[in-house]
């Protein structure tokens, strides 16, 4: 089904107009630097550095279980190597397919900032989130079970994060 998918995405989707738009919201989370960048201008300012706190808590938490250790202990290999037929759009990528650490940098922003009472920020984060998934899957680096365990893993970290930081809280005060 993984295979199918991205051929599907190959074949049928891909498109003169969404590919260069797609390779930049991919490109943009290259190393975590969009992230970084939202969460430095959350901490800058007082009524937003709480929830940045615990974003960058999350962040760094589920990036680094996902890269420093899933991604080497399960050794999946990028779909471009097992698909002969499939094309990828970006440069390779040298590390191991599973899970998209793309995927879980993103959403780890985004599942923190959804509880937030900023608009502008939860939806924002979550359509940034949600399209540099997508933009995986159609560049050709990720199978789609890469990316849904990234969400999955996201989830889950995040919202530890979020029950400890509020459990800290209430204990403080």
């Amino acid at each position: 089904m993984d295979s199918w998918l991205l051929l599907f995405l190959q074949d049928h989707v891909r498109n003169g107009f969404l590919t260069p738009v797609m390779i930049f919201i991919t490109t943009l989370g290259n190393k975590g630097l969009i992230w970084l960048l939202i969460l430095a201008a959350l901490l800058m300012k007082r009524q937003t550095r709480w929830f940045g706190f615990l974003a960058l808590m999350a962040f760094l938490l589920n990036a680094g279980l996902a890269e420093i250790f899933l991604k080497h202990a399960i050794m999946r290999p990028r779909p471009f190597w097992a698909i002969a037929d499939l094309t990828p759009l970006v440069p390779l990528p040298l590390t191991y397919s599973f899970p998209s650490v793309h995927t879980v940098s993103s959403f780890s922003v985004a599942f923190i900032l959804w509880r937030s009472p900023w608009g502008i920020w939860k939806k924002g984060c979550m359509l940034l989130a949600a399209s540099m998934a997508f933009s995986r899957l159609y560049v050709g680096v990720h199978y789609p079970s890469d990316v849904a365990a990234g969400v999955l893993l996201a989830w889950l970290g995040s919202r530890m994060v979020w029950m400890l930081g509020t459990h800290w809280l209430r204990v403080r005060s």
